[in-house]
């Protein structure tokens, strides 16, 4: 690692994104991009928003940590719906991240379809992970609600897994959380409690049992009269120290 400062490429395009430089690159034919923090906090610290990634941008702490000297990532893998096909694209992404000056180790970010990628990720690597911020995330590959019929349908077809398998599969993140406690992974939560697109009470809540169960620590905002959307926060000083804390 060169003092934490992450290797661009002059061939990369370079635009400004919420008033620092994003560099946008093509990794396996996928989009990635990484911006650039303008004071880098010199450990190579990073965060990676794994889905919706221009999508409530400074309500998420995106635009803090930056001002804080995190660089910031994404790939757009979505269609793989973090199959694990797609987990092992991440893992070659995070690795070619380090290999330019990054940390051996991510703040991930999850939004809704991205908390699903994020835990998955997370339980497949758990040594590459410093922290996880969830916000209103999908944790159940077999959701039975029938708003979540859709998406079960779209994991299932990706994983070649049927359904009843997918109740009992490791590849559920609701059935592998043991590596929160066996790796002691910080974890902040944000919910709206009112959510009918990811209902709490076949995701979050399930979750929140097995934090339970499992004496995992973690910090969970419920919110109250809210929906799926907006994610985030007005006053993301919390945000920040959670990931800034995960770094200390």
């Amino acid at each position: 690692m060169a003092n934490g400062v992450f290797e661009y490429s002059p061939e990369w395009e370079m635009e400004e994104w919420y008033g620092f430089k994003r560099y946008k690159f093509q990794f396996e034919g996928r989009l990635a991009w990484v911006a650039e923090p303008e004071t880098p906090a010199g450990d190579g610290r990073w965060s990676w928003c794994t889905q919706w990634a221009e999508a409530f941008v400074p309500r998420v702490g995106t635009v803090a940590l930056l001002q804080n000297g995190f660089h910031h990532a994404h790939i757009d893998i979505f269609d793989t719906k973090a199959s694990p096909e797609g987990v092992a694209v991440m893992e070659r992404f995070h690795d070619f991240l380090v290999s330019r000056g990054l940390s051996a180790k991510a703040n991930m970010i999850g939004m809704s379809w991205g908390g699903f990628i994020s835990l998955r990720y997370s339980s497949t690597y758990p040594e590459r992970i410093a922290a996880i911020y969830l916000d209103a995330p999908v944790c159940n590959a077999a959701d039975p609600g029938a708003e979540a019929a859709d998406r079960v349908e779209a994991i299932s077809e990706q994983y070649g897994l049927s359904v009843e398998k997918l109740k009992t599969s490791l590849l559920n993140p609701l059935n592998n959380l043991k590596f929160l406690a066996d790796y002691k992974i910080p974890l902040y939560i944000a919910t709206g409690e009112d959510d009918t697109l990811v209902k709490v009470s076949s995701n979050i809540n399930l979750i929140e049992e097995e934090l339970k169960r499992m004496s995992v620590a973690y910090e969970i905002v419920r919110r109250q009269v809210w929906g799926h959307h907006p994610h985030g926060f007005d006053d993301v000083s919390e945000v920040l120290k959670f990931h800034q804390n995960s770094r200390a």
